[in-house]
């Protein structure tokens, strides 16, 4: 019998679950618990962390709270745990005001297996010092200079290469002034050497308490067994008196509005990099009316081209809309978000004044009903989606709840806002209604007005201040602080040494895992239907039901390929029959909550590449006409005649990536030493990695004419009426005969011919030894090889070579030892490639190095069983992570496409159990140690040694035209 009790439980029929709510009085923790027949089973654990300085305390906490605990007193559990357990999803956050602390299993044996590690892992962690100095920052002397490393303070450098974080920081830094949002919670590489190990240990006696703990649950499992854990293992060995729940800081009032700079980085601070930004704070996020009143604002002022502020900035003229417009949740207080980026200096007033005008407008005109009735049809939506994207979708529902549940709102509301949704739509009956929401923003006196200023000294000045206190710091060095340091690295090398001791840990074995894979969905008898052939799939659905239509362009030529990226780009920003793009993206709003177009690769066995291009919409029941009409009409009458439409859509595209060239730098690198080794890569590389920039350098150039823009707009509209032309799949879903009754709505263009095979391998092309430049405190390396894919000998063995050599090896020599926040090994089985690489990586030459050396430990090293098992297990979990009813079936004709059968899938999965030590050194032999090598890495300081790589100028590459 536990000590918690039931304080509120709510039936949801839209996420088939019940919610309960338990508190304990004793200490103060609660419980929530999502209550389903779901098989994932969900755990989080939060604390409050609310710093108030920039040094990182929270995020450091967070990366050492996983480094050893009472219980389990091994140097890194949390890595040592994802290799011995089955788990779906494991993973820590920072926020601004809390820290998390996730996973997910299937299996009940590994999910409390689990739920041991991380409740010792955060209520009774050791928080070496050892491992301070590895996870947070210590000084180190290399060459005699001092210099800083860690790996906190190495992933904070990668984090501020993003030009949104720092004006995101630089606004809230301001409108939240006073309150914990004011500092970086990640921690700023210039603050974090200010913490000291007492300080991080403070702050987790303070924060850290079952006073201050909310646990969160979900799945096929009572609550009631995860509270006799909580009490064994935590609330039993702990004092039980409560202390008052922590809460962020509410900003403090402001009488009249306020204005600010913000400086961002920038590789070249062109003339046409300005920006401004309106930013409002709102109501608290805990108040289910004020989130949803945001909400209105943001799809009422925002949501289309058709919109107030949309269609004020998008025909400007000039500039774009930002990429921070909306609203946003995050802080405790609501805050919504209007601007404009890619402005000159001048036009930062015109844009100021653009924006207000089109607000005033809104106030007095207010806006169509049906558009936020289509908004609070989204909301209904997102609550029956199943999708499981990125993380469970049990997790995603409860990390959105969690905030109103750690700021002492309602969490029911949180998990369920149907009763507000109904008042919602009996009040936007009223235009008056909307009409004083945008009244409220323009007559609130807590408006921040920001300049935007691009600064391409940001990291050289951040660089500098750098080494002046590292300056500083040397010249009042004394020999035994030398020492010290001297001392403690060769400590820290020595614990680094040591073996992880794992054997503590539970785990999950081969013979603890099925022998077989999980059946796929078997494609369903196809339906013969008008212009294509369907294939209705009858799912759990949850209400909601999904088409597709699949046109296969394999057989088009490589010169395609960025045209057909772009295509699928733009397509649905664009006008339809004898609607503009203003009146056919107001018209796409209303027909579905989710309409998109995309664009799949594979290849084949052999190298010939399989191209997809598909359009897929997917709604309630009821929506039924609306996506069988959106599918449609776009498919038979999008227009292409729209040149300013145009051309401000392609401008917006390279604009994207030539601001995004730092973030991009890992995909970039992946995809350079990929590119000339797997023609799936290369076309990867050539539609969305720096293979692509000189195309969009010279698109943006040509759109820039009127005949440049005429010759684009044409090209687009033969390339429309070629797709079309193929007769298409279309892959229908839903609950019992909706996936047939949708698929016999839709209406397809007659085809022209059919689609022949697939397209050849295209020629290969020189190895990579790339270099690519844009301006960044980090590097990401990267080196590949051709390997065998999935259908070939060894491509078991290779797959378990991975993660041996990313577990036993990688982790300790590029992570713990060098300080990269990131480092694995991967073996590609559908593009036939395996690679080693870094991420937000301070080294670079010494990186490959250990690259190098890795191979020859792989080969040479002796590893035990329990090494190889973890492996095994870390390729099987990757094989059985559940995917939701309408994820098995893009599942099930992925794996169609790609010619993988049950048989194919089974003789992969024995070959992944029964790999041996022989198996895998072998393999490595053949197709590394032997095969000829490519490396690419992004590199963002050139005066570093460069390992042999040929610089490659990011910036120049993409204003080639």
């Amino acid at each position: 019998m536990t000590n918690f009790e039931k304080t509120g439980s709510r039936s949801i029929p839209s996420l088939q679950a019940t919610v309960e709510d338990y508190i304990e009085p004793r200490s103060g923790a609660r419980h929530i618990h999502l209550a389903s027949d779901q098989q994932e089973l969900v755990f989080l654990v939060a604390f409050p962390t609310v710093p108030d300085v920039s040094d990182g305390r929270a995020h450091i906490l967070e990366h050492l709270s996983l480094c050893g605990s009472e219980r389990y007193p091994v140097r890194d559990p949390f890595f040592s745990m994802l290799r011995r357990s089955t788990a779906t999803f494991m993973n820590a956050f920072t926020y601004a005001d809390r820290t998390v602390y996730p996973f997910a299993s299937t299996d009940r044996k590994d999910f409390f297996n689990l739920l041991d590690v991380y409740l010792d892992a955060t209520f009774f962690p050791n928080l070496d010092y050892l491992n301070f100095l590895q996870e947070g920052w210590r000084h180190v002397l290399k060459d005699g200079k001092l210099a800083y490393q860690g790996v906190v303070f190495n992933e904070m450098k990668g984090a501020f290469n993003d030009p949104m974080r720092a004006l995101y920081s630089g606004i809230e830094g301001t409108l939240l002034e006073g309150t914990t949002y004011e500092v970086e919670s990640g921690g700023d590489p210039l603050v974090i050497p200010e913490l000291t190990h007492e300080m991080l240990k403070e702050f987790h006696a303070s924060h850290y308490h079952p006073s201050q703990a909310v646990f969160m649950t979900a799945g096929d499992i009572s609550a009631e067994e995860i509270q006799e854990q909580i009490k064994l293992r935590v609330l039993s060995k702990l004092p039980a008196a409560a202390q008052e729940r922590m809460l962020p800081q509410l900003a403090q009032s402001w009488t009249a509005p306020r204005v600010n700079e913000v400086r961002i980085p920038s590789q070249q601070a062109k003339a046409d990099e300005y920006g401004l930004q309106f930013s409002w704070l709102l109501g608290e996020s805990t108040d289910p009316m004020a989130y949803y009143n945001a909400y209105l604002l943001d799809a009422g002022l925002l949501g289309d081209a058709s919109s107030p502020l949309m269609k004020a900035m998008e025909s400007a003229g000039y500039g774009r809309p930002s990429r921070l417009n909306g609203h946003d949740d995050g802080p405790r207080q609501l805050i919504f978000h209007v601007g404009m980026e890619g402005l000159t200096e001048p036009q930062i007033e015109k844009a100021r004044a653009r924006i207000w005008s089109a607000l005033e407008r809104a106030a007095k005109q207010g806006v169509p009903t049906d558009s936020l009735q289509a908004a609070l049809r989204d909301i209904r939506y997102s609550q029956r989606d199943t999708a499981n994207s990125h993380m469970p979708n049990a997790l995603s529902r409860l990390l959105h709840a969690l905030p109103v549940a750690m700021r002492g709102g309602d969490v029911f509301d949180a998990l369920d806002g149907e009763v507000h949704l109904a008042k919602l739509e009996e009040a936007i009956q009223d235009p008056n209604y909307f009409k004083s929401l945008v009244r409220s923003l323009l007559d609130s006196p807590t408006r921040l007005t920001t300049s935007v200023i691009p600064d391409a000294s940001y990291f050289s000045e951040r660089d500098a201040l750098e080494a002046a206190q590292l300056a500083a710091r040397e010249a009042a060095l004394s020999d035994a602080e030398r020492a010290r340091i001297e001392a403690e690295t060769a400590a820290l090398d020595k614990h680094q040494q040591l073996p992880s001791n794992s054997e503590v840990l539970p785990r999950i074995r081969p013979s603890d895992v099925s022998a077989h894979p999980a059946p796929a969905l078997p494609l369903p008898a196809p339906l013969a239907a008008q212009g294509a052939r369907v294939l209705p799939f009858v799912i759990a659905s949850n209400g909601l039901s999904y088409v597709r239509a699949n046109y296969d362009v394999s057989h088009f030529d490589a010169a395609d390929w960025p045209w057909l990226r772009l295509y699928a780009d733009v397509v649905t920003e664009l006008g339809v029959g004898d609607m503009d793009y203003e009146d056919a993206d107001a018209w796409r709003q209303l027909m579905a909550p989710s309409f998109d177009v995309g664009l799949d690769a594979n290849q084949q066995p052999g190298g010939a590449l399989n191209l997809e291009l598909w359009f897929g919409a997917s709604g309630l029941r009821e929506d039924h006409e609306g996506i069988a009409e959106l599918i449609s009409r776009t498919l038979s009458e999008t227009r292409f005649d729209e040149h300013e439409r145009l051309a401000f859509l392609i401008d917006s595209e390279a604009q994207d990536r030539l601001t995004g060239l730092a973030q991009a730098g890992n995909r970039y690198a992946m995809l350079a030493a990929t590119a000339p080794l797997s023609p799936v890569r290369r076309f990867d590389d050539v539609v969305g990695g720096a293979a692509s920039l000189p195309f969009y350098g010279k698109l943006l150039e040509q759109s820039k004419t009127p005949e440049g823009i005429a010759a684009i707009a044409e090209r687009l509209g033969a390339l429309h009426r070629r797709v079309t032309g193929v007769t298409p799949i279309v892959l229908s879903a839903g609950a019992g005969d909706d996936s047939v009754d949708l698929a016999h709505m839709v209406k397809l263009p007659a085809s022209q011919a059919e689609a022949p095979g697939s397209s050849p391998a295209p020629e290969s092309l020189p190895l990579a030894d790339a270099a690519l430049h844009a301006v960044s405190q980090i590097n990401h390396c990267v080196v590949a090889w051709r390997a065998p894919m999935v259908h070939e000998a060894g491509a078991a063995a290779l797959a378990v070579a991975a993660e041996l050599m990313t577990n036993q090896l990688l982790h300790a020599a590029l992570r713990e030892k060098g300080g990269a926040y990131g480092g694995s090994a991967g073996y590609g089985g559908g593009s036939g490639t395996f690679v080693m690489a870094s991420y937000r990586d301070p080294r670079l030459a010494e990186t490959y190095a250990d690259f190098d050396v890795a191979v020859d430990q792989l080969l040479g090293n002796d590893f035990s069983q329990e090494e190889l098992e973890e492996a095994i297990i870390c390729v099987i979990k990757g094989l059985d992570k559940p995917n939701s009813p309408h994820e098995q079936v893009t599942h099930a004709w992925s794996l169609h496409r790609r010619g993988v059968s049950e048989e194919l899938r089974q003789r992969f999965r024995s070959g992944v159990l029964n790999c041996t030590l022989d198996d895998i050194r072998a393999a490595v032999r053949t197709w590394i140690k032997d095969g000829q090598a490519s490396r690419a890495a992004f590199v963002g300081d050139l005066s570093q040694d460069l390992a042999g790589l040929k610089t490659v100028d990011l910036v120049a590459l993409a204003n080639a035209a």
